[in-house]
């Protein structure tokens, strides 16, 4: 299996806190499309087990989730602290659980139509894809702001403005994306977290 590294530059932070934080700061507006949902609900089945998902519905307050449907931010907040906490004592810590959730999120939309063709479009190059990212971000999350920049062939810097999920799920997130689209030796280094916004590098070979 590829190797993916993540490396955490920030000191450990009371995710209780942070996520409570986070779901306070998220207006009735803010929404995300349903393959985040179902992304989480994915992970949580492969971590868990059923009762588990159940929960996470209840958490959610939805019975179900259509890919690209638009949800509360806030609901998928509930449910990623509900997965956190249940899955994190026995899965390697919350960090690592929220890592897991951002891979699976990525790995529910490249499974979708959506995520199909956009893989297509991109010929399935890490640079191609990162260059459409913006455009991807704002089709999927109604809130928010991201850019890329590149610092070689290979390398760069992911921004983030004003979005509630947690930076270990972008962590995920960013790693398997590369990843997907043929990264070897993917690396993502958390740069620096403020409230909503944040900064990320990455590189691959």
């Amino acid at each position: 299996m590829e190797l993916l590294t993540v490396t955490r530059t920030d000191p450990a932070c009371d995710w209780e806190r942070e996520l409570v934080w986070r779901m306070s700061q998220a207006r009735p507006e803010d929404t995300v499309r349903g393959v985040f949902f179902n992304g989480t609900l994915g992970a949580v089945r492969r971590l868990g087990d059923a009762e588990a998902v159940q929960c996470c519905l209840l958490a959610a307050d939805e019975e179900g989730f259509v890919d690209f449907f638009q949800y509360p931010v806030r609901s998928l907040l509930r449910m990623l602290y509900f997965a956190a906490g249940s899955l994190g004592p026995v899965l390697g810590g919350v960090e690592a659980v929220l890592r897991d959730l951002g891979r699976q999120i990525i790995t529910t939309y490249l499974a979708s139509p959506v995520g199909r063709a956009t893989a297509v479009l991109v010929h399935g190059r890490p640079r191609r894809m990162l260059e459409s990212a913006p455009d991807i971000y704002r089709q999927m999350l109604g809130f928010g702001e991201l850019s890329v920049s590149f610092t070689g062939p290979s390398q760069g810097r992911l921004m983030l403005r004003g979005d509630y999920l947690p930076a270990a799920c972008h962590e995920g997130a960013l790693a398997h994306l590369l990843h997907a689209m043929g990264g070897r030796g993917v690396k993502v280094e958390r740069q620096w977290v403020k409230g909503l916004d944040g900064e990320y590098a990455f590189s691959w070979e």
